[in-house]
């Protein structure tokens, strides 16, 4: 543009694709779709009517905080209150005590403003509806920094361990265990007035003829899904019926490390998703020699 040539307005800016302030109305205006266009109507419809209705001498603006993702908004502040004042309010806000807090206010774009006499009033420095006031936290030991106040990660937690859970008589587990003792007694009464008949119960498989035909580091293949691996547990495992078969399988297929939910470990993975546990008729021992993954198809 010619040196002397007037600056672009804030239209011409938006319209460029310009980023000119922090406010809704300062945002880019994109152009060419009329579903956008609607939707941009429909948020911004009262944004005009929007402070028709406040008292008079107050004023909404948001509050942000130097140490804090949050940020409150349409606080309500009187046009003559202090920045002294102003900072005891928002003391109760980001809890920053008032001796630790600068304030500046933002008024649009790139234009903010040090309120650094405590005895001025907003109005003195501008202060109009929509604008917002930064804190800027200067304690060191702020209990806010560093995400003090927000950081869940950083609050203990309490756990408690399988046994104590299972003996407590309000838990999820303890209802659940109850709905299934009565609908077993249910069963049974339905079976006893024959009204149902009973279901057979699974022959229970012979833990020394698995370990026969399971033997430890043997090469298997386990399905669904042709997982390919070691046998490395054959025995019984905590919360389940019957004789499980523990895999160390060459790729991260399946559902644990060798380990089950209650911490109890019953063989040695490299990483996680490398073990998985699974019925005798779902392993298959033989002759399956780990894939080579630069393998064509028409090698397997």
């Amino acid at each position: 543009p010619h040196p002397f040539s007037a600056p672009p307005s804030q239209r011409e800016l938006a319209q460029s694709g310009a980023m000119i302030g922090q406010k809704a109305e300062d945002f880019p205006i994109k152009r060419g779709s009329v579903e956008m266009d609607a939707l941009r109507e429909f948020v911004c419809a009262r944004d005009a009517s929007r402070y028709d209705h406040q008292a008079q001498g107050t004023l909404r603006l948001d509050v942000t905080h130097s140490n804090l993702l949050q940020r409150w908004h349409d606080i309500v502040f009187d046009q003559d209150m202090s920045v002294g004042k102003v900072k005891e309010k928002l003391y109760r806000h980001g809890g920053t005590p008032v001796q630790h807090q600068e304030l500046y206010l933002r008024r649009g774009g790139s234009d903010t403003i040090f309120m650094m006499d405590d005895n001025r009033p907003l109005r003195y420095f501008g202060a109009k509806n929509g604008m917002e006031i930064h804190i800027k936290d200067l304690d060191p030991h702020s209990i806010s920094l560093h995400g003090g106040l927000e950081d869940v990660s950083q609050v203990e937690k309490y756990e408690m361990d399988d046994d104590t859970y299972d003996k407590l008589d309000n838990s999820v587990r303890a209802i659940k265990r109850r709905e299934m003792a009565k609908a077993e007694a249910e069963r049974r009464a339905r079976m006893e007035r024959g009204e149902e008949e009973p279901i057979p119960e699974e022959p229970e498989e012979d833990l020394d003829e698995v370990v026969k035909n399971f033997p430890i580091d043997s090469r298997c293949q386990v399905e669904p899904g042709s997982r390919r691996g070691a046998v490395a547990y054959v025995g019984k495992v905590k919360g389940l019926k019957g004789v499980w078969i523990g895999v160390r399988l060459d790729e991260p297929q399946g559902m644990n490390d060798g380990t089950i939910k209650d911490g109890t470990k019953y063989f040695d993975c490299p990483g996680p998703k490398y073990g998985c546990f699974a019925k005798s008729e779902n392993v298959e021992i033989g002759d399956f020699p780990e894939r080579d993954p630069f393998a064509s198809d028409d090698e397997f």
